[in-house]
């Protein structure tokens, strides 16, 4: 796809608000030169994170489902005492999570708000990005241009006790509107696209009890979105984030949700719900059972696994799993081979397979053919003098990667047993694959790491240490689970 088709298609599916179906896509690819079939639009629409799918080959995309959306924001002390609002996790999921959030326009009486730079603790602006997960609140308190002259990295990814961040001037609002210490501001998502959202101030500071209609209305909004998360954790389970979590709930259920009574999702989880929290999920934290940690295998994937699905990094014929490795990853191995100078692609062959991997009939020639092309179209190309920044950090991830896939290949291998493995080790070792993955994907050559360095260093250090920590449980879960399969016959 050339760069104007693909601005074109991006462009569509930002501001497209009706429903619209495959035929319709088609039709949009067509108008930019694109021949392509039923069949791989679907593909095309099953994975874009900008489109939900509906019933009868229907979809509709995000800027369609969450434009028009009531969402609301109650201030806190610190941030009415400084006559601000952080926009922080607030708006999460109806605005496009990937502008961020110091860079939406809010606006009161079509005037736009001016941005306004407020100091805060940092444990409370830790709160104030929970939803984006804990673990990455630092990052994206840092990341706030407020704060450019911290270096995160350097300071091991601690924040200082205080900590600038850029949010908007409600200055306004308190003295014109009379917006009071407890008010409520009820937001209107105008543009998902531009991240345009209008803003109404709902006197409710004085109700701290939640009395009479209004009380009630909003306790009954806090008890449905209890009620739907806790039908979406056993649907759909922990999923690839919290963002991802709500974006479910409140996309289907936004007829019930999204209403001027609707109270905040950082209400419901700090003061009312008693059956949804925080938890921790591996290195990571999704919302789930207060109390409980979330599990890598349930009814929401167990199934997948059980009839072998492609949801899980390799597939049991009867005989013996497949070793898998993505495509750019088996990249990086050839990268990796040129960058050390040898030429020899049998001698890369088992640098990809674990040493004991019995290779299945035809296998073994297929991949040599395979790294044999990935070879001579890298092979007249590569410059190694331009992969002198590159080439030891991608040997160090290829190291990790091939220690992380091996552990996931044995584990694989015991698949029906996976519901009995310890969970919290089998959530880290699948987040630890993703994340090499991730990084390798990040970076070809020199120019691409730039000033990414350090904090790739630091993410692969932090990562083998985490491994290190989970390998021999799992190990010894494997061992468990082969001893299981074999019965005493008397």
């Amino acid at each position: 796809m050339n760069v104007h088709a693909q601005t074109f298609v991006e462009k569509y599916l930002r501001t497209h608000q009706k429903v619209f179906t495959v035929r319709d896509m088609l039709k949009v690819f067509y108008s930019v030169g694109i021949r392509t079939s039923v069949k791989d639009v679907r593909e095309f629409l099953d994975h874009n994170c900008l489109v939900f799918s509906l019933e009868d080959d229907k979809y509709i995309t995000q800027a369609g489902a969450f434009t028009g959306s009531l969402f609301s924001i109650k201030p806190t002390s610190a941030e009415y005492d400084q006559k601000m609002i952080v926009a922080g996790d607030r708006c999460i999921p109806f605005v496009d999570s990937e502008i961020a959030c110091y860079s939406l326009s809010f606006f009161y009486d079509d005037k736009k708000l001016p941005r306004k730079i407020g100091k805060f603790d940092s444990d409370d602006a830790i709160d104030m990005f929970m939803l984006y997960g804990e673990e990455y609140a630092p990052q994206y308190i840092a990341s706030d241009p407020a704060n450019e002259e911290f270096d995160l990295l350097h300071n091991d990814f601690d924040l200082p006790n205080r900590v600038y961040l850029t949010g908007i001037d409600i200055s306004e609002l308190i003295e014109k509107h009379g917006l009071k210490k407890g008010d409520r501001i009820l937001c209107y998502v105008r543009d998902w696209n531009l991240g345009y959202i209008d803003m109404v101030v709902v006197h409710d500071g004085h109700n701290l009890f939640d009395c009479g209609e209004d009380g009630d209305a909003k306790l009954r909004w806090y008890e449905n979105l209890e009620k739907f998360c806790l039908e979406e954790f056993e649907l759909e389970g922990p999923c690839a984030a919290i963002e991802e979590q709500l974006t479910y709930i409140f996309f289907i259920h936004r007829d019930e949700l999204c209403v001027p009574t609707c109270g905040s999702v950082e209400e419901f989880i700090n003061r009312y719900s008693k059956k949804v929290g925080i938890q921790e999920f591996g290195v990571e934290t999704r919302l789930w059972f207060k109390g409980k940690n979330v599990p890598a295998v349930g009814g929401w994937n167990f199934q997948k696994i059980s009839r072998k699905d492609e949801a899980v990094p390799y597939s049991y014929d009867g005989e013996g799993s497949y070793y898998t490795v993505p495509a750019d990853v088996l990249d990086h191995y050839v990268l990796d081979m040129l960058f050390h100078r040898k030429t020899d692609v049998k001698e890369l062959l088992y640098e990809v397979y674990p040493d004991d991997y019995v290779f299945h009939l035809g296998e073994k020639a297929l991949a040599m053919i395979n790294l044999s092309d990935r070879y001579e179209k890298f092979r007249l190309r590569y410059n190694w003098f331009a992969d002198q920044i590159a080439g030891p950090v991608r040997e160090q991830a290829l190291e990790l990667y091939k220690k992380v896939n091996e552990l996931m290949f044995e584990v694989d291998m015991c698949y029906s047993g996976l519901p009995d493995f310890p969970q919290q080790e089998l959530v880290i070792l699948t987040q630890l694959y993703n994340h090499v993955i991730r990084i390798l994907q990040s970076f070809v050559s020199d120019s691409e790491i730039g000033d990414e360095y350090d904090a790739i260093l630091a993410s692969l250090e932090g990562m083998r240490c985490n491994f290190e920590g989970i390998q021999d449980i799992l190990l010894g879960a494997i061992d468990e689970c082969r001893c299981n399969r074999f019965k005493v016959v008397r």
